[in-house]
């Protein structure tokens, strides 16, 4: 596991004897303000994904200490694994080697000039050109703004040529002024300035290029571009890996992990969504091929029409995925289905007379059994050290952490929650294949719990049954605390999807 220690409040590392020991370097961390829970597993995924081990890896609490904050202090190995990185984040700006912070622009510049200068020189030498890259959180700077505050660095001793389009060197000067901006940007932030040298940044216009705005073939569980991108950094898919999303839709994830460079397969219970798609503006037959000719993408090595609840795998079939991602159906505008009919209606099915466009009928599938399922056949075809990720739902009333599914072969790496509305949620479960599997220890522990079923198998009913007044009041003015004497317990404020 990652380690995390406090902040000591003077820009420095809290003393910690217990923290590890690494001939790494500490770089200030300046994430995106979204999808808060998702950021620091995200690097940490990818930190593994690029070849670091845990103890090469440290994360150093921001300034103040508040959980919230985008400016978090991480140590890596070595400046190329902050590169690597880079390549692969969503959710993180940039990296900074930071020469000085302050609270106010006078404690900036006496950390700057006390930076040592033999750290300074090589990076302001005259052969190199260079350009300062101005940010703000919590409130926005003008052009002028930006460009007077770069010239109030006249005490850094530039001896480069500034060039703004592909400078051999960049440096960063941050900006946090929370205060109240009527933003959702928490006030607790502290105020603070940081100056260094951006050693690595993002490129979030990925995200753009492959937005479902001008996607080909969509359905209306789709997977948003940002969040497929996350769960594939989540999942360490990297090029020449085999990646199975065994609930593939329209193929939003298999998408993102091929533009990771990896080999995708696709299961769906649903033969339309699979052979069929759908019919395009112009009269085009559309389908899940349809999206990857589109980016210029390989085509999957395999869509199938599999049910997970009665799969057809041999046995012996194991360790053939090094990452497994999907969004299980979990009965908000999907419910989960598995093959089948009740007994009552078995002997009321008309016999099969064309098997080519037969579709076999289906009931309902609970959340808890297809969970069940995921999880042990992820457990079987995953390689150690694979990866499972996927959504789990969750409400404010049912929510309990000791109901996330397990298996004796998997091991919970994290947990992170993503609000969608004021009455549900939902949870990306990132989970690693930690020993072989073993199809007598995976019976035990299943006979030990003979029973799968879930609280938020009730989802559907939760999220559609009518508030009595009073809950739905607290609701509104976003109270968590639940009423006296057994009442309802309001449901929380959402503070927006993003969030």
């Amino acid at each position: 596991m990652v380690r995390v220690v406090p902040n000591s409040g003077d820009g420095r590392q809290a003393h910690d004897d217990g923290a590890p020991s690494t001939s790494g370097k500490e770089y200030l961390n300046y994430f995106v303000h979204r999808l808060l829970e998702f950021r620091r597993p995200e690097i940490e995924s990818l930190a593994k994904t690029v070849g670091c081990k845990d103890e090469e890896v440290q994360w150093r609490a921001p300034a103040g200490d508040v959980e919230l904050s985008p400016f978090w202090y991480l140590t890596l190995p070595s400046e190329e694994a902050a590169i690597q990185i880079s390549k692969r984040m969503i959710l993180t700006k940039m990296m900074v080697e930071v020469w000085g912070e302050g609270e106010t622009w006078e404690e900036l510049r006496a950390a700057i000039e006390a930076y040592p200068e033999a750290l300074k020189a090589p990076w302001l030498a005259p052969e190199h050109t260079f350009r300062v890259v101005v940010e703000s959180f919590g409130s926005s700077l003008t052009m002028e703004a930006q460009i007077d505050l770069i010239e109030k660095l006249e005490f850094v001793n530039f001896k480069g040529i500034v060039r703004l389009r592909d400078p051999q060197v960049r440096f960063a000067l941050l900006r946090c002024d929370c205060g109240d901006h009527g933003s959702l940007i928490d006030a607790k932030v502290p105020p603070r300035w940081y100056f260094g040298r951006l050693v690595a940044s993002s490129d979030r216009g990925v995200i753009d290029t492959y937005t479902l705005k001008r996607r080909l073939y969509l359905g209306p569980t789709s997977m948003d571009t940002e969040m497929a991108f996350v769960m594939c950094n989540q999942a360490g898919v990297r090029r020449g890996s085999l990646m199975l999303d065994p609930y593939a839709g329209t193929g939003s994830i298999l998408v993102s992990a091929a533009h990771f460079g990896a080999k995708v397969m696709g299961y769906d219970i649903d033969i339309k969504v699979i052979r069929e798609g759908k019919v395009g503006k112009a009269g085009e037959r559309l389908t899940i091929s349809s999206n990857f000719q589109q980016y210029g993408l390989p085509a999957p090595v395999g869509l199938v029409r599999l049910d997970m609840h009665r799969n057809p795998l041999r046995p012996d079939l194991t360790e053939m995925f090094h990452a497994i991602i999907g969004d299980p159906p979990y009965g908000v505008r999907a419910g989960g289905r598995k093959s089948g009919v009740p007994a009552e209606a078995a002997a009321q099915r008309n016999p099969i007379t064309d098997r080519h466009t037969y579709i076999p009928a289906m009931q309902p599938y609970t959340l808890g059994e297809c969970l069940r399922d995921l999880l042990d056949l992820s457990a079987r075809l995953l390689v150690v050290g694979g990866r499972l990720v996927y959504f789990l739902p969750a409400t404010p009333e049912t929510y309990d952490e000791a109901e996330i599914p397990r298996h004796p072969a998997l091991e919970l790496v994290a947990n992170s929650e993503q609000i969608l509305t004021t009455r549900y949620s939902r949870r990306l479960i990132t989970m690693e294949k930690v020993r072989p599997y073993d199809a007598a220890a995976a019976a035990s522990y299943y006979a030990e719990r003979p029973d799968p079923t879930m609280a938020i198998d009730r989802l559907h009913d939760i999220v559609y049954e009518q508030l009595p007044a009073a809950a739905a009041a607290g609701s509104a003015a976003g109270s968590d605390g639940g009423g006296e004497d057994g009442a309802a317990k309001p449901r929380r404020r959402c503070r927006g999807k993003n969030f």
